[in-house]
């Protein structure tokens, strides 16, 4: 529904997008106000935008939903909980020293076991934070299908205007009437198509797709790391204090301080053996998801496998923009969430599979795609409207 209203050369109009299940509400409803001068310049439409959310104008990408937040910030508290239990239960008792006034202090290796644990678990919470708040790979408003060579159109132009065929059209969305590429797919939850989407994960409260695939596997993997560390701390202590004391009551406090701190051990032992085997199951799934570059919805539709090279570009991205995928070699900003992922400025839009009129090629936003300090966001809509 489209309401537009004529005052001197301003117009304002309010679009729904309405996607009806059987008398369904609407899902999406944006407000334009578009200046229209008497003079040849260019349209200009203002739009208003969130704080947070998954909109295409939105300033900051946070998926608001209720169950996927409660899952984020439990997923924070366990790691806060394995830092606790790990650090000042186990630890303590274990590696330390007394010295002739009864007062404690740690070892070498104490401080090494805490600082490498906490460093493990930070990693996994940055990630995670990470691939909670970064665009999975929404495809924008103003996508366009690739353009074909310049220099074959420039080449064939009279040819191709003497046939005079009809262009092909876009691939819309079915649910948000958007630009389709051909490896996106729509999610229901962020209601937005994502370029190469593989799930839409509530641990993380995001999809999973091409933006973010690097910060979820790298959650995936630290939190399976510090899972294993703190599972083998646990049966290294227990070995050791079973060897030293055996059952001997007097010396049971050497192992605990106190007795009430074997239910926070035993906590500790249960976070670890699910979370750790759950996240090695997710370790080796994405394995392959990465080694074939086919994600499980491309299975689903029976899509071809790619090689293992292009996968691994795809989601850790190059060393630099002049680096081909033929010099793509382990580096270590694969295993840190604070490297950005790099794609050739030739191929950045191959790989996304749109080109953006709008933007530059890099996804920053040009002069006809400015922001303003009212907070709304000004854009050409030329292409959009």
């Amino acid at each position: 529904l489209v309401c537009l209203s004529v005052d001197n050369c301003t117009l304002t109009m309010s679009s729904t997008t309405t996607q009806r299940r059987k008398g369904g509400a609407p899902k999406s409803v944006e407000n334009f106000k578009i200046a229209v001068p008497l003079d040849d310049q260019p349209i200009k439409a203002e739009v208003m935008r969130r704080k947070f959310g998954t909109g295409a104008f939105d300033q900051h990408w946070l998926n608001t939903d209720c169950c996927g937040l409660f899952c984020a910030f439990f997923t924070y508290g366990l790691h806060i909980y394995g830092v606790y239990a790990v650090c000042l239960i186990l630890i303590p008792p274990w590696m330390s020293t007394l010295d002739e006034d009864g007062v404690r202090s740690l070892t070498l290796m104490g401080h090494l076991h805490r600082l490498l644990f906490t460093l493990i678990a930070a990693l996994a919470v940055y990630a995670h934070f990470k691939a909670m708040t970064t665009d999975p790979g929404a495809v924008p408003p103003d996508a366009m299908p690739l353009s074909e060579d310049p220099s074959k159109d420039d080449q064939n132009g009279s040819e191709m205007d003497a046939l005079n065929q009809p262009k092909r059209g876009k691939r819309l969305c079915r649910r948000c009437s958007s630009f389709k590429p051909k490896r996106a797919h729509h999610c229901s939850v962020c209601r937005r198509c994502i370029v190469k989407m593989d799930h839409h994960c509530p641990w993380v409260n995001n999809c999973v797709g091409i933006g973010n695939h690097k910060y979820f596997l790298l959650f995936v993997f630290y939190t399976c790391l510090s899972c294993i560390y703190s599972f083998s701390l646990v049966i290294i202590r227990f070995y050791s204090c079973m060897g030293h004391h055996g059952h001997s009551r007097s010396h049971h406090l050497t192992c605990l301080d106190r007795p009430t701190q074997l239910m926070n051990i035993l906590g500790l032992l249960f976070e670890a053996l699910l979370f750790g085997l759950f996240t090695s199951c997710m370790i080796c799934d994405q394995a392959g998801v990465v080694t074939t570059n086919m994600t499980h919805i491309d299975r689903l539709k029976g899509d071809a496998a790619a090689n293992a090279v292009s996968g691994i570009v795809e989601v850790f991205g190059l060393k630099n923009k002049r680096e081909t995928f033929d010099g793509a070699k382990f580096r270590l900003d694969w295993l840190s969430p604070f490297g950005r992922v790099c794609f050739p400025g030739p191929l950045h839009e191959e790989i996304l599979g749109y080109r953006t009129p709008c933007r530059s090629v890099g996804g920053h936003p040009t002069a006809e795609s400015e922001m303003v300090s009212s907070g709304t966001m000004v854009r050409s809509v030329q292409e959009m409207v």
